[in-house]
């Protein structure tokens, strides 16, 4: 036969407990408890459930954030590429417009040498004529001869043309010249608004992406926390369901001890012996709290072989059965003393009375008042000391006592 366990023994204490229905009392708050605690804690759980689903939905709310501040960034530093690559080629573009705005130089300051030698060649040949006093008019009124007149008008003819081919050489490098510089001019202002232009946007997108940067560090910072949130709080939940598990554990073992145990009082129940004056159910002598139960040690040693019921001085003491009074008188140890033969080889014992009410031979009914309880023997305190006897073997009284 197996030992019962701790509880099944506190249960089965319980079970055989004066007044029987403190088992199923005891039992019924042992496991209301459990299911009490079992509730809070399925609470508990629901409320780490609701916080883990908070947790998570910010969670997945900061992880779109992440991707999108990542897609975003991954588009800044793109466009920092290109950016940069931009710049390189205007550089080299601007290496090649400084290399042709060299070019001009050259071609402006020769023009410009060339147009200074046609201005002099030209003021010469005026500054010639004029100190020869040649002109067309001059030779035809100079009397000279037609031949000498015809070489004269020659030379001026050539003068002339060639005075003609330098104006409009000089003409042309005028042009020339201005072209030259405006193209100059045009290319420079375009390569430094280029340059200023390329220039701003790198650093507007620098500074975009370093923010962008400091955003997903915020931000994976968050997640990370989010995230140490999530896990202890579902580790909490997971302590919680071992909790509940357990409690549910608990609540199935005081059922099951508390029926084992009624099982065993009922055994044990069954197997008192009982007899036509004095069976199961009796009522107790006299109200009050039990001070020392059967089998547990007295303070001068030994053990109890009945109970110690504490009452007030002259409280009514009463047969718990029909039976005749076989012993009224007082007893060493036991102060004024009454003894009851209910048949069968059954006993009742009623010590400590501070008065016995009936003699030896008078007949009594359950209920009758047989004594005043007391504290004679030598008691300090008023009490009433019960027990029940059958063959002269002590029974244990609370298993008689009416649930």
């Amino acid at each position: 036969m197996r030992q019962p366990a701790p509880l099944l023994a506190l249960v089965l204490l319980l079970a055989l407990s004066p007044v029987g229905v403190v088992c199923a009392q005891q039992a019924a708050k042992a496991v209301e408890s459990a299911q009490q605690r079992k509730s809070e804690a399925e609470q508990a759980k629901a409320a780490l459930r609701e916080r883990i689903s908070e947790v998570q939905a910010r969670l997945d709310k900061k992880s779109a954030q992440y991707k999108r501040a990542s897609d975003a960034l991954k588009q800044s530093e793109k466009a920092i590429s290109d950016t940069t690559r931009r710049l390189r080629a205007l550089s080299q573009e601007i290496a090649q417009g400084e290399r042709t705005l060299s070019e001009l130089q050259t071609q402006i300051d020769t023009t410009q040498n060339r147009l200074q030698a046609d201005r002099e060649a030209l003021a010469a040949q005026l500054r010639a004529q004029y100190r020869s006093n040649l002109s067309p008019w001059s030779a035809m009124l100079s009397g000279q001869d037609p031949q000498t007149l015809g070489r004269e008008l020659g030379y001026l003819s050539f003068v002339s043309g060639a005075r003609v081919q330098i104006i409009e050489s000089l003409r042309e490098g005028v042009a020339e010249l201005s072209e030259l510089q405006a193209a100059q001019t045009q290319q420079q202002e375009q390569s430094a608004k280029q340059d200023v232009e390329l220039r701003a946007q790198q650093q507007t997108l620098q500074r975009e992406r370093k923010a962008r940067a400091q955003l997903l560090v915020k931000l994976e910072g968050a997640i990370a926390a989010e995230r140490a949130e999530r896990d202890k709080l579902a580790q909490d939940e997971q302590r919680l369901g071992d909790l509940i598990e357990s409690i549910g554990e608990e609540i199935a073992q005081v059922k099951a001890d508390a029926q084992h145990a009624q099982a065993i009082r009922q055994d044990i129940l069954e197997a008192l012996p009982e007899g036509e004056g004095l069976k199961r159910g009796i009522a107790l002598p006299v109200h009050g709290p039990i001070v020392a139960r059967y089998g547990s040690s007295q303070p001068d040693g030994g053990d109890w072989r009945g109970v110690l019921i504490e009452v007030k001085p002259g409280t009514p003491v009463k047969a718990v059965a029909a039976g005749t009074v076989v012993y009224a008188t007082w007893l060493r140890g036991f102060g004024n003393l009454i003894i009851v033969d209910h048949g069968d080889e059954f006993l009742t014992v009623y010590a400590y009375n501070q008065s016995l009410l009936k003699a030896v031979g008078d007949t009594v009914k359950a209920g009758d008042v047989i004594a005043d309880a007391g504290n004679s023997g030598g008691q300090l305190d008023s009490a009433l000391y019960f027990e029940i006897r059958h063959r002269g073997k002590p029974l244990d009284p609370q298993l008689y006592f009416k649930r």
